[in-house]
């Protein structure tokens, strides 16, 4: 809602958060470092306290993690409709609760990739709720969520029946609690985000062959794109895709697909984190709302994504222009 003068507070504290965002010089600096040299130099910027107890380049993933938790905590903790800013913050308890249930179902030992610090609910409880199979303490659409997973692949063996169920449970809740608080704005950018989500299930089901019934299994309601969009062209060239989009609001993924190849996954990945940041540019006009809040959750994210790049091309030996290439669109 514009000019919602509850938010004056929180978009106060957020305007004054976003000095902290990397600039262009910085990420230049960030793009001519070694890896180590990567990691002090985000000691020098809003990173310095998530990167404390980093020691080594290999662990960055922990302090961007906390980066982003703390990120998440402050904004909610401004925010005059808390529950919608942990709406972000939820989709944290829903990846560790599909890591922990996948790794139950096909018993694997070890760390299953849950992240601490990031969510609304502590690691240790999803992790004694699926280890014990009882979801009681979980909010209620998830832990139906989680028991109705858990019987999918007890019926078929598959785990992308987890993934879709949960997050088909994830977006319900999300969606109808935007729309309880008559939040527009925020009803909108799920649908955007949904349909993105389900555009990347596409190519990824369509790459490895999959039917029908397969992309049925793991498609998300609740955007603007109809199932039935993807089924008809689920059998066509890659091209029949682009050409579905082109006119469209997602016009801007065309060109990706008509140049598709599995290398160029990350391009497909760039693409959407714009579509995503120019639907969040309208933020710049809103005085008081909810918009320049998700805009600063999303700009943290997208950083986020450059540094987790950057530091791992670098790691791996990738040379500079190739890592530039693959971030140029968003920030460079």
């Amino acid at each position: 809602m514009a000019d919602d003068t509850r938010y004056a507070y929180a978009v106060g504290r957020v305007r004054g958060m976003e000095t902290g965002l990397l600039d262009r010089q910085w990420l230049e600096r960030l793009l001519s470092e070694s890896a180590e040299g990567a990691m002090k130099a985000l000691t020098d910027s809003a990173y310095e306290d998530s990167m404390a107890d980093v020691a080594r380049p290999h662990e960055i993933e922990r302090g961007l993690v906390s980066a982003l938790g703390e990120t998440l905590l402050v904004i909610s903790g401004v925010s005059p409709e808390p529950e919608l800013v942990d709406l972000f913050r939820l989709r944290w308890d829903v990846r560790n609760l599909k890591a922990l249930l996948k790794a139950s179902l096909v018993k694997l030992e070890g760390d299953a990739g849950a992240a601490a610090g990031v969510g609304t609910i502590d690691v240790a409880v999803l992790e004694r709720a699926v280890r014990e199979k009882d979801y009681t303490m979980l909010p209620g659409f998830l832990a139906e969520a989680a028991r109705a997973a858990q019987d999918a692949y007890r019926d078929r063996g598959e785990l992308a029946s987890v993934d879709g169920i949960i997050d088909r449970a994830l977006w319900e809740h999300s969606l109808a609690v935007a729309s309880s608080h008559r939040n527009a704005f925020l009803v909108d950018f799920f649908h955007v985000e949904i349909d993105l989500l389900n555009i990347r299930t596409f190519v990824r089901m369509k790459e490895v062959g999959k039917d029908r019934a397969d992309l049925a299994t793991v498609f998300v309601p609740g955007g603007t794109l109809e199932l039935s969009f993807f089924e008809r062209l689920l059998g066509e060239p890659i091209d029949a895709f682009a050409r579905a989009l082109e006119y469209g609001r997602y016009g801007a993924l065309a060109p990706v697909f008509r140049e598709w190849s599995r290398e160029r996954a990350y391009a497909l990945e760039l693409a959407c984190d714009n579509v995503l940041l120019r639907e969040v540019e309208k933020a710049k006009t809103i005085a008081y709302g909810i918009e320049p809040l998700v805009a600063f959750i999303l700009h943290r994210q997208t950083e986020i994504k450059l540094i987790r790049t950057a530091v791992i091309a670098k790691l791996n030996g990738i040379e500079r222009s190739e890592v530039e290439a693959r971030l140029r669109t968003t920030h460079v």
